[in-house]
């Protein structure tokens, strides 16, 4: 409720008015009153001891993180039964809330990187009803875990591509694709070293253009690369060098050592601990271009005779990520969207200016399906076709970002050197445009063309990464009419790949990854009570919650907390809240915050606004008697794997240090350029990078800002700890 609705009348939302009075009141809160401490007078005639149930929040058999223990009382246990009577085994307590007087919820975290069995177990004797009598029997409960951390590969370099991978040689060495030696239906790369190789001798693999590969997604928990090789002799280094494809001074290296002769082998490349005397991996740098050297720093003359190796499966360890080809600026990765027109539903064409479209046979290979159009021999030199799979000829948003602004399609044409547009779109506005060209190659076969939207067509719009497209179209030999090209002409293409939009939502209006009207959240639903099974959210579709360090949760007298919407508080500031009465001595190096996610729990691109705006305050004894405390506020990219923040993504912060206020009134507009950059788990180089893609805001406070020292008015007394959280925009 609104901390400053003190008449409010409390009746309405069918609360424990004495439990609530500090989170609803303002000036100087009065605590809720403690729950009965189980000392109270009752008839000689309650014998019967309470019994209890256990249950989880597993769903399935098998836990895969933190596990929520419920405990089910049947009758009033007042505040007997704590977090010190459940024995846990094959995990770590956590946060313990009580809920009412007859139910109680524990958070264990289970053995990390482990497989096994948490077991709980509250002996006889531990829990007492308001007549003193305890549980007659112990009550055991357990739940099967697995946290094994699995080896995530991405392949950057497969060889299975359409298109076959390019193999550049240097210092006498020589790649080729062939046939896995060990394996015909398998394809790899072949490398000689020959007689009269450089001790520097190797191979470039390149997917995309520039020699490159997709951007390699380093990070401070993954820096490692594997290859499969095959080498005739055991025991010689294998080095493999990752650089930036556009400005060679910008590499690292690394080496591993085969221990199989004759065989395949994976090889893991650890970029953490580079070769003697080269550089050391720089996260702020792009790298996207692979090279590996058999058996380095040897001449061919010092092993006598050309050698023969092979590689395979280049990879990226430690995440998942679709290794698309570089955008401008030397972005990659990603989840892409395909349009591959092999789908049930099939898309549809409209073509413009003597232009048409169909789905046909692939002129090179019958089982495939492709989009053929024809333009005409009175065709406009604009004549195109749009591709669609939505109402209103839309296709699914698309993901352009600050990194990554290439479309790819692959195309046959009857001729090489013709110019290829495509156009992209607003569908419900076509004054948000931006359009870029490729030039084919390849005559009368298929090619794989990319289109840069960091380089649009001249006399074209730029691309504004704050519109929504998704709407594409296609113009083949674009700038001739059908009579300059000498007749109708017949052009077939196939798989347009592009970036996928981020989830995000804020309802009609909004395109992916924007907000209406700036708004993150406004209003919240749902209770913090995990048993009456309604997740607490805005009303934009994002969880919202609190967390805190395990041992405040031992440390402390009473506990309080609900949301406050447009039912229960229709005259103040819709608000979730949660609070504790801690007892001394104090924790110094503890931390007590709140989080709000995205809209839909999705992500959300805010690099465009200027500011930050926050509702949010807290007890009185917290934010007016003699102390101020700095809060932290940060602002979340996706989860990563491996991140090493407190939220495992990258995040960009900030503290609001002085002036905090108790109220509804407490609005902190925070300048967008006041935040730094924390954690780049993503590679991002720039807060920028991480507004672009923002998942989760939380407000934490730390170390000596959750423990002061003026008590509440309660018996005995407690310091008082919490916060409010109200509606959070941008602007």
């Amino acid at each position: 409720m609104n901390q400053l609705s003190r008449s409010f009348a409390l009746s309405a939302v069918a609360m424990a008015a004495s439990l609530l009075v500090t989170a609803c009141g303002g000036g100087d809160a009065e605590a809720p009153p403690k729950a009965s401490t189980g000392t109270a007078t009752t008839t000689a005639a309650d014998t019967v001891p309470p019994t209890f149930t256990i249950s989880d929040n597993v769903a399935g058999t098998t836990a895969s993180g933190d596990i929520t223990f419920t405990f089910t009382f049947s009758e009033d246990v007042g505040i007997s039964f704590t977090a010190d009577d459940v024995v846990v085994t094959g995990g770590t307590k956590g946060a313990f809330l009580r809920v009412g007087t007859t139910q109680a919820t524990l958070v264990v975290t289970p053995t990390a990187n482990s497989a096994g069995t948490v077991g709980l177990n509250i002996g006889a004797g531990m829990v007492k009803d308001l007549a003193g009598n305890g549980n007659a029997t112990a009550v055991a409960a357990s739940r099967a875990y697995n946290t094994v951390i699995p080896v995530i590969t991405t392949k950057l370099v497969s060889f299975q591509e359409t298109i076959a991978p390019t193999l550049i040689g240097f210092g006498n060495a020589d790649g080729t694709v062939v046939a896995d030696p060990t394996d015909a239906t398998n394809k790899v790369a072949k490398v000689i070293k020959a007689a009269n190789a450089e001790l520097w001798a190797g191979v470039t693999a390149a997917v995309c253009p520039g020699d490159s590969i997709a951007t390699i997604p380093f990070s401070a928990a993954n820096k490692k690369m594997s290859v499969r090789v095959f080498s005739p002799d055991a025991g010689i280094p294998v080095r493999l060098k990752v650089e930036n494809a556009a400005d060679g001074t910008k590499s690292v290296e690394t080496e591993a050592t085969v221990t199989t002769a004759a065989g395949w082998q994976t090889l893991t490349f650890d970029f953490n601990a580079p070769a003697a005397g080269t550089a050391a991996l720089n996260l702020a740098n792009t790298y996207n271009k692979a090279s590996i050297f058999f058996n380095f720093g040897k001449t061919g003359a010092q092993v006598g005779a050309a050698k023969t190796y092979y590689f395979d499966d280049v990879s990226f360890v430690g995440s998942s990520f679709s290794a698309a080809c570089p955008g401008a600026g030397g972005g990659g990765g990603g989840t892409n969207t395909t349009i591959s027109f092999d789908e049930a539903t099939p898309p549809v064409f409209t073509g413009f200016g003597g232009a048409d479209g169909a789905i046909v046979a692939d002129p090179a290979n019958a089982a495939n399906k492709v989009a053929k159009t024809v333009k005409a021999a009175d065709a406009e030199l604009w004549g195109g076709t749009t591709v669609s799979n939505l109402a209103n000829q839309a296709i699914a948003p698309i993901g352009f970002s600050a990194t990554n602004k290439i479309i790819t399609v692959r195309v046959w044409a009857p001729e090489a050197g013709i110019p290829v547009r495509l156009k992209v779109e607003n569908a419900t506005d076509g004054t948000k445009t931006a359009e870029t060209e490729a030039t084919t190659t390849v005559a009368a076969g298929w090619q794989t063309l990319s289109f840069n939207f960091g380089s649009v067509a001249a006399g074209t719009a730029a691309l504004d990464l704050a519109q929504t497209f998704n709407k594409v179209s296609i113009f083949f030999n674009f700038g001739k009419t059908g009579a300059q090209s000498g007749g109708a002409k017949t052009y077939y293409f196939d798989d347009i790949v592009y970036p996928a939009a981020a989830a995000s939502g804020g309802g009609g209006g909004g395109g992916a990854g924007t907000l209406v009207g700036g708004v993150y959240a406004g209003e919240y639903t749902g209770d913090l009570d995990p048993a009456k099974n309604l997740p607490p959210k805005t009303t934009l579709g994002g969880d919202v919650g609190f967390f805190y360090d395990a041992r405040l949760a031992n440390n402390k007298y009473y506990d309080f907390g609900g949301i406050s919407g447009p039912v229960q508080n229709p005259g103040g500031v819709n608000n979730f809240y949660y609070g504790l009465g801690l007892k001394l001595p104090a924790i110094t190096d503890a931390y007590f915050g709140a989080y709000v996610n995205a809209p839909n729990n999705g992500t959300t691109n805010v690099s465009a606004y200027t500011n930050l705006t926050a509702t949010l305050w807290g007890p009185a004894e917290l934010f007016e008697k003699s102390f101020t405390p700095a809060i932290q506020v940060v602002m979340a990219g996706p989860a990563v794997a491996g991140c090493a923040s407190n939220s495992g993504r990258s995040e960009v912060q900030r503290i609001i240090a002085a002036a905090q206020k108790i109220g509804a009134a407490s609005n902190y507009v925070l300048p967008l350029s006041s935040f730094t950059l924390k954690f780049a788990c993503s590679g991002e180089t720039t807060v920028a990078q991480v507004l672009a893609k923002i998942a989760q805001i939380n407000f934490t406070l730390v170390g000596t800002n959750v423990q002061y020292s003026v008590p509440d008015t309660s018996n005995p007394p407690a310091y008082a700890n919490g916060l409010n959280i109200g509606p959070i925009k941008f602007n």
